[in-house]
């Protein structure tokens, strides 16, 4: 089995832990600021906290990767992660650390696994590239994002 690879964004933001926390945790914002997201619906009734399972389809490049999420950590303004539990491998956590009423840094690490033997490590040298350029946008996206909900609700 191969290793999982860690991807890590830390970036203070302009809004409050509670303000970039509600942003990501409603699942309908996650297309507007993750790069590739082609969809990402709930299979649950449950659409926020521990349980919620959701649907997902990323394209990295010229691969498109399907994945079956569950929320497995959600501390309302703190922290929320999910694990997959089908099909592509992952383990996403966020965590909001309050700095002020109008600044808090993320902390988001993403682990993923693309499998082993010769085709997973063909798939982690194709998708390598696209991870490192969908990394950068979806920090640059959630950011912006979240300090504009932040102004607009303020």
């Amino acid at each position: 089995m191969a290793d999982m690879t860690e991807v890590r964004i830390v970036e203070d933001c302009v809004a409050s832990a509670a303000t970039a926390f509600a942003y990501i945790n409603d699942y309908r914002n996650l297309p507007k600021y993750m790069h590739g997201i082609e969809s990402f619906t709930p299979v649950t009734s449950q659409t926020e906290g521990v349980g919620a399972k959701f649907d997902g389809v990323i394209k990295l490049g010229p691969v498109t990767l399907t994945s079956t999420v569950e929320v497995v950590e959600w501390e309302k303004d703190k922290v929320i992660a999910i694990k997959s539990r089908k099909g592509f491998e992952i383990i996403s956590t966020w965590k909001f650390i309050e700095k002020g009423p109008n600044l808090c840094t993320i902390d988001a690490i993403i682990d993923y696994r693309v499998g082993g033997g010769i085709a997973g490590k063909v798939l982690g040298k194709t998708i390598e590239p696209f991870v490192k350029i969908t990394v950068q946008h979806t920090t640059d996206n959630v950011v912006s994002q979240i300090a504009k909900a932040h102004l607009d609700g303020a």
